[in-house]
């Protein structure tokens, strides 16, 4: 999702991204929500391409019509490297163009907060948090990462295949990296779209290495007013800072 080498290339900044929400890892479909109702114009009634073509076009055109949301998620993390799959929940806010915070609830309370060209992870009870300076081609891939990037932006990027069950059930949309380097780390993205808002209610990337996450998103509020204090973080004198600079020789 150029700006994946030079964080790659950079051990301990990726360590930190790691704890970035992968929301739509490595260059998937962004936050859509519907600020609207639906067009008159029904995708149900296409076929093939034309269908995949107009769903693309109608979510795109809900994102770009959202100025800020806040969003209760869930996020249900599948590993090797766990005993059994892990839950989270939390709240998400975003306002345009790319404020975006992630405040995990349970089971253990962080803060991870994109603004200003920094990603900020905050660990409250831990009194331990890291700052990481990112380059404006790593910004378009924070952006991605925290779902804020236009799906049409990406399409050069995935192959994208529509599957619909009728019916009440979602559209179903999974996109595949076209590209070796997203490939080495991600395998595929699966998204569910309500089919009466369009808007995805259920997101899971399946990592290559066989890891997966899914997200589910609720109680989704289209243009709040956030007030700047949300996007700003507080740290007390005990709290342990860590900086790091990835942007250094990178576009």
């Amino acid at each position: 999702m150029g700006a994946l080498g030079g964080l790659c290339a950079k051990v301990r900044p990726v360590r930190v991204l790691k704890k970035f929400p992968l929301f739509l890892c490595l260059g998937c479909i962004p936050f859509l929500w519907a600020a609207s109702p639906p067009a008159a114009v029904s995708i149900d009634a296409l076929e093939g391409s034309a269908k995949l073509d107009a769903l693309i076009e109608r979510v795109v055109e809900r994102q770009r019509a959202v100025e800020s949301l806040e969003a209760e998620f869930v996020q249900l993390k599948h590993s090797a490297l766990l005993l059994e799959a892990v839950e989270s929940t939390g709240v998400f806010i975003f306002r345009a163009p790319d404020l975006v915070r992630w405040d995990y609830r349970k089971p253990d309370e962080m803060v991870v907060l994109f603004a200003d060209d920094t990603v900020t992870t905050f660990h409250p009870l831990q009194a331990r948090a890291e700052r990481l300076k990112v380059s404006s081609k790593q910004r378009k891939f924070v952006r991605v990462l925290a779902g804020t990037q236009p799906l049409d932006d990406l399409t050069s990027h995935f192959s994208i295949t529509l599957s619909d069950p009728g019916g009440s059930d979602h559209y179903r949309l999974t996109l595949r990296p076209v590209g070796n380097v997203l490939k080495k780390k991600l395998q595929s993205v699966e998204i569910e779209v309500d089919r009466s808002l369009y808007l995805p209610v259920v997101v899971v990337y399946n990592e290559a290495d066989g890891d997966s996450t899914r997200y589910e998103f609720t109680n989704v509020v289209i243009n709040p007013e956030i007030d700047d204090s949300r996007f700003r973080l507080e740290l007390g004198a005990d709290v342990k800072m860590e900086t790091l600079d990835a942007s250094a020789g990178v576009g």
